[in-house]
């Protein structure tokens, strides 16, 4: 199975609702920068290569579920930081929980099902500005030290 083909199966269970927080770093051909300084047009990094990003959808939201991810929980430098994402977003996982969630190597986990309580748990956040990216096509981006999918940008007619 592809990246790509894993990446439409995670969409199909965890929906398109995800987003990065806002100071989120996200790797650009200018190097890393906080998401909310990225524009459409930006070039951003993904697995693929550089590609442009075609839209930003920018939310604040109240009373937010989210997962938070604690430093080095992940591996190395993944995340870099502490890392808070809403609970549908989809992370490329390479190491046991890839095996033990989704039966191989490499898979795309949405957060939520990666909550162990300790390390990375479920929170509610009173107020956040989530920032959705959306490129021509579903990658697989480079932010905050994890590798993260963002999906597609819907076409209008």
């Amino acid at each position: 199975m592809t990246i790509h083909s894993k990446m439409q199966a995670a969409q199909a269970a965890v929906g398109l609702d995800h987003g990065l927080a806002a100071g989120t770093e996200v790797l650009t051909l200018d190097g890393f920068l906080p998401v909310e300084y990225l524009t459409p047009g930006d070039r951003v990094i993904c697995r693929t290569g550089a590609l442009k990003l075609k839209a930003i959808e920018v939310t604040l939201v109240q009373n937010l579920r989210v997962v938070r991810i604690l430093q080095d929980v992940l591996g190395v430098d993944c995340p870099a930081r502490v890392m808070t994402v809403t609970p549908d977003q989809p992370i490329l996982i390479r190491d046991w929980r890839a095996r033990a969630l989704a039966g191989s190597a490499v898979a795309l986990i949405a957060a939520e099902r990666l909550v162990d309580g300790a390390y990375i748990r479920v929170e509610q956040i009173a107020e956040l500005r989530m920032f959705t990216l959306r490129f021509d096509e579903d990658v697989v981006i480079y932010a905050g030290g994890l590798e993260l999918a963002c999906t597609a940008a819907n076409v209008t007619a």
